[in-house]
């Protein structure tokens, strides 16, 4: 609790109370002298109490929290009993206060209920029993109802079936093409069985329209009311691959699981056609994190060339796409992840931004302002990792306890030949360190699915991390971007290192974005935020805004 931001309120005798109050240890919160935070309304009835109340983004008091983008981690607790005083209150018991990380500024809003007029369709697993291993990522086959004409998307839902909760990880839903044999129906795969997945399962798991994606902790997407994701025989085909990553840490054995995603349609169009792709490092061992680091940056870049190639036949006047929700996603060792965007070597204002990144809440950013990405501009993602509770290295891979660096990014006009992947790998830093601190391994059989350092017992060392980060910072070095359907991963790394079609230069910022304007500049400007709580059968609630 201590630095946490406060407030404090209950009702009695009809009256609201709220105070403002800030957290230095374990104790009382104390008052804070300068009251940032509005009571608007505040009433017990049928049980229940509720306070509605606002303040500043910034309320440039050293004793307040800056609201920012991303997650915010909220902590709360309460007692049945009306304080006599705001000096004088009782304190709660442990089984009466609670945590929860949500979105503050970015999120979508009212998510509570569909339309009644909407339809829907369920993407759903068959009682698929989860195996007892600590990661499976399990692929089956759907079919959707005919569409005689075009509908919009305009709402997909989480079905997680309860009691397995704490299994199901998250889950992405590839669109197949139109041609797509409908006797892989039902199939139901390892995902990472490559040697028994049908060719076309796989094709549509890689290279399909992407439909839906969720993360644990996360809620309803909601489109924005001028956007739907089309779906029709012209745009899409009529059978779905989803894909569940199951966390079993605990390797229980007989669970049965039905979960998946509900999508929710109307046949009245929106203005815009809406798609998803994917920025980031490509998910392959060669991306590593050494142990025992407390900000391990990584940085991945999406290429001025594929924006080029791929985003000129855009319906909009001044071509491009125009992007407005995104999703950020790591594993565990993930703290924080951000979006650059730059054109002509300019740095532009961030697509997105979790500085608070967690694991257990990864819900889809609304961004406040839509980004217009032209022909020609270059994306930069960057995730930070902390690693001090680890021994060892750890790779980029599917499981919880391998790492990840994507942001899904939701667009608009959906442009049918734009790759769901637009990706980058620094190989060339991975593969000096193999070729100078694991000789007994045979480099010869190393491929972008396969890292022999993964395999070594040999340890690394602080003088190796800091000879790494040295390569990787290197401004000189190449990326293996991925944004071509010519990816071929079953390459040796050699042949990729050596194929020009797929080395690219580092993203390079020439112009800095400028440092954002204090706000405490110009005080009573500060844009304000508000609040809404409700509770039942309570008179006094604790509040808390904290830091990660």
């Amino acid at each position: 609790m201590t630095g946490a931001d406060i407030v404090i309120g209950w009702v009695k005798d009809d009256k609201p109370f709220l105070t403002d109050r800030y957290a230095e240890g374990q104790w009382m919160p104390e008052i804070d002298e300068h009251n940032d935070y509005h009571l608007t309304f505040g009433e017990e009835k049928n049980g229940k109490t509720i306070l509605k109340f606002y303040r500043k983004i910034d309320t440039c008091d050293k004793k307040d929290i800056k609201l920012t983008e991303g997650t915010t981690k909220v902590i709360f607790a309460l007692n049945d009993e009306d304080p006599v005083s705001p000096t004088q209150m009782k304190g709660h018991t442990p089984s009466d206060r609670n945590a929860r990380s949500i979105l503050l500024l970015n999120s979508q809003g009212n998510r509570d209920k569909p339309d009644p007029s909407w339809s829907s369709f369920n993407i759903l697993n068959k009682n698929y029993e989860v195996p007892s291993k600590h990661t499976t990522y399990h692929c089956s086959v759907h079919k959707i109802p005919d569409f005689p004409k075009k509908n919009h998307v305009i709402r997909f839902d989480p079905v997680v079936q309860q009691g397995n909760e704490g299994v199901v990880h998250h889950f992405i839903v590839m669109a197949c093409d139109k041609d797509f044999p409908g006797v892989h129906l039902n199939a139901s795969v390892d995902c990472d069985d490559y040697a028994n997945m049908p060719a076309e399962v796989m094709k549509c798991r890689g290279l399909g329209v992407l439909a839906a994606a969720w993360g644990v902790g996360g809620g309803p997407f909601v489109y924005p009311q001028h956007v739907g994701f089309p779906i029709d025989a012209e745009h899409i085909g009529r059978y779905f691959v989803m894909e569940v990553h199951y966390d079993n840490p605990d390797h229980k054995s007989g669970i049965i699981d039905n979960s998946g995603v509900r999508f929710f349609y109307t046949p009245n169009l929106r203005k815009y056609d809406a798609g998803v792709f994917t920025v980031g490092s490509s998910v392959s061992p060669w991306l590593m994190v050494p142990p025992k680091q407390r900000k391990w940056l990584t940085t991945s870049s999406c290429s001025r060339s594929c924006t080029e190639k791929h985003l000129k036949n855009s319906s909009l006047p001044e071509t491009g796409i125009k992007i407005f929700s995104a999703f950020l996603h790591t594993h565990l060792s993930g703290r924080a992840a951000w979006t650059q965007h730059t054109r002509d070597g300019k740095e532009l204002p961030e697509i997105a931004r979790d500085d608070n990144y967690d694991f257990n809440f990864q819900d889809i950013q609304f961004l406040r302002n839509e980004v217009h990405l032209k022909p020609g501009d270059e994306i930069i993602h960057n995730c930070v990792y902390n690693t001090m509770d680890r021994t060892k290295l750890t790779f980029g891979g599917d499981s919880t306890r391998d790492e990840m660096c994507l942001n899904f990014v939701f667009y608009y006009p959906f442009l049918p030949k734009l790759p769901r992947i637009c990706t980058a790998l620094d190989l060339k830093a991975g593969v000096a360190m193999m070729d100078k601190h694991y000789p007994a391994e045979d480099g010869k059989n190393a491929s972008l699915v396969y890292n022999p350092i993964k395999r070594s017992h040999v340890i690394w060392t602080p003088k190796m991390t800091d000879e790494y980060k040295q390569l990787i910072a290197d401004d000189n070095q190449l990326f293996r971007p991925f944004c071509s359907m010519k990816t071929v991963f079953n390459n040796t790394l050699r042949d990729s290192l050596n194929d020009a079609d797929y080395q690219g230069p580092k993203v390079k910022i020439t112009t800095p974005l400028p440092a954002p304007k204090d706000q405490c500049d110009v005080y009573s400007s500060a844009v304000c935020t508000s609040g809404y709580l409700l509770y039942q059968i309570l008179t006094v609630t604790f509040i808390i805004l904290t830091q990660w």
